[in-house]
């Protein structure tokens, strides 16, 4: 599954350099309930070669909105006007909003997540593809190493492409466990694969690798 999904993901053409994509529904602040993300295909047409048409509706339609409806129970009117990265970077780290935090950083993971992926993927831009190559050697030395952390992230969790500010905007592969968000190590993301069990046991069973 991991390989699979770097290719229609890093190929998408989809993701900014020094930055992280564009989620204008999950940055801005607004008032209005969370929802899911408008995909940029037909998830009933699935996302080939990758995953089914029902893999597709057991994430997407099921879990994904499961953090939204849970994220909005939760919310309540207390963050109105704040965006979710926002609601993130305030609860991180308050034990008392545990619950809240996880179905927010899961709705900002799963929005980022279906923002990646596309059908066949697309030609990768010349910055990204130069970025990665001086970073890693080559594309391929790339995707060897992510596919590594992603099989050797233990449980469920995320495997993330990462700007780092700090340090000059080098990239950096990032392991997160469970709802895990690497936003809230400063890092800004530009490439996410999910690694729980529900985003591809469906078509892949225990190949995660794949």
């Amino acid at each position: 599954m991991l390989r699979r999904v770097v290719n229609v993901s890093i190929a998408s053409g989809r993701m900014a350099l020094m930055g992280y994509a564009t989620l204008p529904d999950l940055l801005k602040p607004t008032g209005a309930p969370a929802e899911l993300p408008k995909l940029g295909f037909n998830w009933k047409d699935g996302c080939a070669p990758v995953f089914s048409s029902r893999q597709m509706e057991l994430h997407y339609t099921k879990h994904h909105k499961a953090y939204v409806d849970k994220l909005n129970a939760l919310a309540g009117t207390t963050y109105d006007g704040k965006s979710i990265e926002e609601i993130i970077l305030t609860v991180a780290h308050d034990t008392e909003k545990k619950g809240l935090f996880n179905q927010a950083a899961q709705h900002f993971n799963h929005t980022f997540y279906f923002r990646c992926i596309t059908p066949n993927g697309k030609v990768m831009p010349k910055s990204l593809e130069s970025a990665i190559t001086a970073q890693f050697g080559s594309v391929e030395q790339f995707k060897d190493a992510f596919v590594q952390a992603g099989v050797n992230n233990f449980g469920s969790g995320w495997t993330w492409l990462c700007v780092d500010p700090s340090n000059k905007n080098q990239l950096v592969i990032d392991n997160t466990s469970n709802a895990g968000c690497p936003l809230t190590k400063g890092l800004r993301p530009i490439l996410a694969v999910d690694v729980w069990e529900h985003a591809y046991y469906k078509d892949f069973e225990n190949r995660r690798p794949d």
